[in-house]
């Protein structure tokens, strides 16, 4: 059982993290309009032409520095307690755009609003009465439950990414590239899971060479090690691919409609592998399922601020 302290403080890290991660996405949005638009049709070379041009956009880089600075709360968060308490709970930094749109904007809340927002305040209570029973990962069991979720996963994101070329020029085309970078994100999430988890069954101390020890954890020899470097390489794979395919979402697409997407990938999916995948247990399942329900419709509601804020940048 996981004492109810370090529930607590998981639920904490992620909230601090929610709000680093979200306000870096205001800050990158603001970017993305000010610099040139990334197509795919050029290859990598033309990927790459774009986020140099990015790399010297103020806004863009602040965006990029405090997303950065936001892993740090999200990696111990999920060390702490899990995928499946972390991402649920990362869903409430929609609130970070209600208030700059309030603020900013000087946007009206509707009580409907105040309720969804009510929801929000409720629901890291509940994640946190229902008691998460185990956090940590069976290596043993792992790869088969793995292997069959990233087979789903990875065909779904390919899929998507045909589609979205078939659709070029189309209203639906930015809808499958976020449908793409929002699987491909969720999927690092995972992976970040299995990094925290496999770092405190190795036990890796903090040395001057950790970085080395991370990054090439395969040459120490050991079983967990072995899950080090695979947990690392997975989620800087899937979290680098992610990033080109949501901004460029982010860039062609709506953020009334771009933005519930890539929230909601990015509680279900975590949920769907934290149950399956890590066979994360609860206390109370009732409470759990209650308070992710409140998240989702929470982010529905919440939703057009997001687009508020977007409609700011294009005006600016």
């Amino acid at each position: 059982m996981i004492s109810f302290l370090t529930i607590i403080i998981g639920i904490v890290l992620a909230l601090i993290s929610t709000l680093c991660f979200n306000m870096a996405i205001i800050f990158q949005k603001k970017g993305l309009i000010e610099g040139p638009e990334i197509v795919f049709d050029e290859g990598v070379n033309g990927i790459v032409k774009a986020f140099k041009k990015f790399f010297r956009n103020k806004w863009w880089m602040a965006g990029a520095v405090l997303g950065v600075f936001g892993w740090f709360p999200y990696i111990f968060s999920i060390g702490s307690v899990g995928i499946i308490i972390t991402e649920p709970v990362m869903g409430i930094g929609i609130v970070v755009f209600v208030f700059a749109a309030v603020i900013l904007l000087k946007e009206q809340v509707t009580w409907f609003e105040y309720m969804a927002l009510g929801l929000l305040a409720i629901s890291p209570v509940l994640i946190a009465l229902a008691r998460i029973k185990k956090v940590n990962i069976d290596f043993n069991q792992l790869i088969f439950p793995l292997s069959l979720f990233l087979l789903i996963v990875v065909s779904g994101s390919v899929l998507c990414f045909i589609i979205a070329k078939i659709k070029k020029d189309t209203s639906l085309e930015a809808l499958f590239i976020m449908f793409t970078g929002s699987t491909l994100f969720a999927t690092g999430g995972v992976f970040t899971n299995i990094l925290a988890q496999a770092l405190i069954q190795a036990e890796v101390k903090i040395t001057w060479y950790i970085l080395f020890e991370i990054g090439f954890g395969i040459l120490w020899g050991d079983f967990y090690h072995t899950w080090v470097f695979i947990g690392f390489w997975g989620m800087a794979t899937f979290n680098l691919s992610s990033f080109v395919f949501y901004q460029s979402g982010l860039q062609k697409g709506k953020a009334l409609v771009m933005y519930p997407i890539l929230d909601s990938f990015a509680l279900v999916i975590p949920i769907i592998a934290g149950l399956f995948v890590f066979q994360q247990t609860f206390e109370n399942y009732i409470l759990f399922f209650i308070a992710t329900g409140m998240i989702f419709v929470g982010i529905l509601i919440l939703s057009r601020f997001q687009a508020e804020i977007e409609k700011m940048d294009k005006n600016e």
